[in-house]
C-alpha cells in the first residue's frame, strides 16, 4: 500500500522526466501541457493512506449504549459473555520482507541496541465492539510514555455485526441458520473472513488509535512497515473476537485466512513462520537483546488454533439439562453437536482428559514409576503430552504410536490449548532462555477462579446446574497445571499477561499450601506464577461493575484482597528498575487516565514479591 507522499513523489518525478525531455524551443507548449497533467493528477481523488475500505463515524463521546445491547441468551446466569455487540476497523500495514534474512526477533533488537534497555511496557486488550472514540490511547497510554506495547487479544471483534440484532432480527448479518458455528443471530457472522476485514479496518483507522501508533512508530511513512520493527515495537498474539469465533476452538473453517488477515494488521513479513499453513501465530520477541541481564522474553502464545473443543464433562450436564432440551436457547445448537455431532456422530466435545486423566491414570495410579504413566498421566513432568501419544480405541489406554512432532494425525492425550507441536516449541524457548524477566501472552487467562457456580438456574422439575469454568484455562486442567508447572521451573521469572473478561486484577499463584493448591497440583512449586490481567480499553468493553460473582476472588489469588479489581477502562503496565540491587519489577494496572490503580512489585533475583 503506498502512502499519499509517496504516489505524489512518484507523480512529481515523472513530471520532472517530462520537463527534461521537451525541447526548449517547444518549453511553453509544454509548460501548457504540463499544467494540464498536473492538474489532472492532484485534482483526481488520491486515497487516504489511512483509510480503506470504511470510514466510520466514531461519537464524541465515549458514552456505553445501552439501547444498542442485545439480549443474548447466555448459557450463564452471571458470565461476561452476555455483554457482546459492535463495529470496528481499518488500515493494514503492508507486510514485506526483511531484506537481509534477519529473524524478526533479531530485527527487532537489532533496533533497540545502541538505544536505552526497554522498561516500560504496555499492554491490554478487548478495544470496542462498536465505532467509538477510544481517549484512553492519549489521555493514559501515551501519557505514561510506554517503550513497547503488547496486545493480549481482541484487537477488534471481527465476528461482531454492524447492527442491533434485536432490533433488526431480519437484515441479513442476523438471519442465519443456526448450527454450532452460528449459534443464535448475534453470531451470523462468525468466521466470514470479509466482515472481519471490514471490522479490523474499522479499529485500526480509529482517530485515537491512529494517534497511539504514531506515537509509536514515528519513522512509518519512511521506515519499516512491520509494527515490530517500530522505534516502540507493537506485539500481539489474538484471543477469540479477532479469531472471528466467540469461544473458538481449531475447527473455525476459515482459520488460514483469518490468521493472514490478523498478521497482515501487524505487517508481518510474508515469509515470517508465523504464516506457514496448519501453524499457529505464537512467536518469541525478545527486547534489550545483546543487553546481558536486561533481556525481557516476549513470549505470544495462540490459543485457538489448535485449541480443543471444550471436555465432555465441564458442559455436558448443562447441554442434556438447559440448553439441549429447549430450541429457543443461545446453546441449543452447540449444544446438540457438543453431545451428539462431530465426525463420527459421537459429540463434538474432547473426551481425552476424561478418558486418560480422570480415567485410566485413576485406575493405574502404582505404574507412577513407568516412563509412559510419566508422559500420559503426569501434567508436572517435561515429558507430559509428548509427541506420539495416542489412545488405544479398544483399551482406552495410551501407547506410543511413532508419530513424530510434525504428525499431523495424532490425537494426543489430552485436551489441548496450545497443541503438541506449541507446547514442545514453548518448553524448549522457555528452558533454553537466558532473559531474567519472561512476559507470557495469553489471550485466556492462566489461572482464574476454580470453583464451580451456577450456569442453569433451578426450576421446578430439575436443581440448579453448575460449570466449573467460563472459556479459560480452567476448562483444561491437564493442560493448565502442565503449563503452570513449565512456566514455574523455567529459569528466571514469569509473568503472564492476558484479557478477555472486560475487568483488570492481578493475580499471583504461590506455591505451598493454600485453598487452590489442590486445584492446580501447586503445592510444589518452585517459585509463584504472576499473572495481570488488563481488559476492556473502552467502556463499551469495560463497564464499570461491582464486586460480585465471577468477579470475587474467593481463593486468595489477589495481594490486595477479593474486591481488588479494576472495572472501566484500563491498560497493564509492566516497569523495571534495571539499575536497582535486586532489578525491581512493577506490575501495574493503570486506569484511562494513566493513574495506577493496582500495584505488585517483585524482585527478579528471587522471583518473589517485594
Amino acid at each position: 500500500m503506498l502512502t499519499s507522499r509517496l504516489r505524489r513523489r512518484s507523480r512529481f518525478q515523472l513530471l520532472e522526466k517530462l520537463a527534461i525531455s521537451v525541447s526548449l524551443l517547444a518549453c511553453v507548449g509544454c509548460l501548457g501541457y504540463l499544467f494540464q497533467l498536473s492538474a489532472s493528477f492532484f485534482d483526481s481523488p488520491l486515497p487516504d493512506p489511512d483509510v480503506s475500505l470504511i470510514r466510520p463515524h466514531y461519537p464524541g463521546l465515549d458514552q456505553y449504549d445501552s439501547s444498542r445491547e442485545e439480549e443474548v441468551e447466555s448459557e450463564f446466569t452471571n458470565l461476561k459473555l452476555q455483554d457482546e455487540l459492535s463495529d470496528t476497523g481499518t488500515t493494514f500495514v503492508d507486510s514485506q520482507q526483511l531484506e537481509d534474512g534477519r529473524s524478526e526477533s533479531e530485527s527487532l533488537s537489532k533496533i533497540r541496541h545502541d538505544n536505552e534497555p526497554i522498561s516500560r511496557v504496555a499492554f491490554g486488550s478487548c478495544t470496542s465492539r462498536r465505532a467509538i472514540r477510544q481517549p484512553i490511547w492519549s489521555q493514559g497510554i501515551i501519557a505514561s510514555a510506554p517503550q513497547a506495547w503488547i496486545w493480549a487479544g481482541d484487537i477488534a471483534y471481527m465476528d461482531w455485526p454492524d447492527v442491533n440484532c434485536k432490533a433488526n432480527p431480519d437484515h441479513f448479518q442476523c438471519n442465519c441458520s443456526r448450527d454450532w458455528l452460528h449459534v443464535n443471530r448475534q453470531t451470523c457472522l462468525a468466521g466470514d473472513v470479509p466482515h472481519a476485514r471490514e471490522k479490523l479496518e474499522v479499529q485500526l483507522q480509529n482517530p485515537d488509535y491512529k494517534e497511539f501508533v504514531r506515537y509509536m512508530c514515528p519513522n512509518m511513512s519512511s521506515g519499516p512497515q512491520d509494527l515490530a520493527l517500530c522505534s516502540k515495537p507493537i506485539l500481539g498474539t489474538w484471543d477469540d473476537h479477532d479469531y472471528n469465533w466467540q469461544d473458538g476452538d481449531k475447527r473455525l473453517p476459515t482459520k488460514e485466512e483469518q490468521k493472514h488477515l490478523f498478521l497482515d494488521a501487524f505487517g508481518v513479513p510474508s515469509e515470517s513462520p508465523r504464516r506457514i499453513k496448519d501453524r499457529g501465530i505464537y512467536w518469541k520477541h525478545t527486547l534489550n537483546e545483546g543487553i546481558q541481564g536486561k533481556e525481557i522474553d516476549v513470549i505470544l502464545l495462540d490459543e485457538r488454533f489448535d485449541r480443543d473443543s471444550k471436555p465432555c464433562e465441564i458442559r455436558r450436564e448443562f447441554c442434556k439439562l438447559v440448553a439441549g432440551p429447549d430450541p429457543r436457547k443461545y446453546k441449543h445448537e452447540w449444544c446438540k453437536d457438543f453431545l451428539s455431532g462431530g465426525t463420527d456422530g459421537r459429540g463434538s466435545c474432547c473426551s481425552k482428559d476424561e478418558r486418560i486423566w480422570a480415567g485410566w491414570c485413576k485406575l493405574n495410579p502404582q505404574l507412577g514409576d513407568d516412563e509412559l504413566w510419566e508422559a500420559a498421566c503426569n501434567p508436572a513432568s517435561k515429558m507430559y503430552g509428548i509427541p506420539g501419544l495416542e489412545i488405544d480405541t479398544s483399551s482406552g489406554a495410551p501407547f506410543r504410536s511413532g508419530l513424530t512432532l510434525n504428525s499431523k494425525n495424532g490425537e494426543g492425550v489430552l485436551c489441548e490449548v496450545l497443541g503438541v507441536q506449541q507446547r514442545a516449541w514453548l518448553q524448549d524457548e522457555l528452558y533454553k532462555s537466558r532473559a531474567p524477566l519472561k512476559l507470557i501472552v495469553s489471550g485466556s487467562p492462566v489461572f482464574n477462579n476454580p470453583e464451580d457456580f451456577v450456569c442453569g438456574k433451578a426450576l421446578k422439575w430439575r436443581p440448579a446446574v453448575n460449570c466449573s469454568c467460563f472459556d479459560d484455562y480452567d476448562c483444561y486442567r491437564p493442560a493448565q497445571m502442565n503449563l503452570l508447572h513449565l512456566m514455574a521451573h523455567a529459569p528466571g521469572c514469569v509473568v503472564v499477561l492476558t484479557g478477555d473478561f472486560h475487568f483488570s486484577d492481578i493475580k499471583v499463584l504461590q506455591p505451598g499450601k493454600k485453598s487452590y493448591s489442590d486445584a492446580y497440583n501447586s503445592f510444589h512449586l518452585p517459585r509463584p506464577v504472576y499473572q495481570v490481567m488488563a481488559s476492556g480499553l473502552t467502556t463499551d468493553t469495560a463497564q464499570k461493575v461491582t464486586c460480585d460473582g465471577y468477579r470475587v476472588d474467593k481463593l486468595g489469588f489477589r495481594p490486595g484482597g477479593e474486591c481488588a479489581f479494576v472495572s472501566g477502562p484500563a491498560f497493564g503496565m509492566i516497569e523495571i528498575d534495571w539499575d536497582a540491587p535486586e532489578q525491581l519489577v512493577k506490575l501495574q494496572v493503570r486506569d484511562e487516565f494513566g493513574e495506577v490503580q493496582l500495584e505488585s512489585t517483585l524482585k527478579l533475583d528471587t522471583c518473589s514479591t517485594g
